[in-house]
């Protein structure tokens, strides 16, 4: 987390936060982004 504050990045987001199985994370990607990213529009917009 450090690294990435250095690097000017807030905050990292993983696929793994929203599916704890890896295999299913690399299966289903493009879904699993995509509740990723309503997560971070709510984040970010409230």
């Amino acid at each position: 987390p450090e690294a990435l504050g250095r690097a000017g990045i807030r905050r990292a987001y993983a696929l793994t936060d929203v599916e704890s199985d890896v295999a299913r994370c690399i299966a289903e990607a493009g879904p699993i982004l995509e509740r990723v990213a309503e997560r971070i529009g709510a984040d970010f917009l409230g």
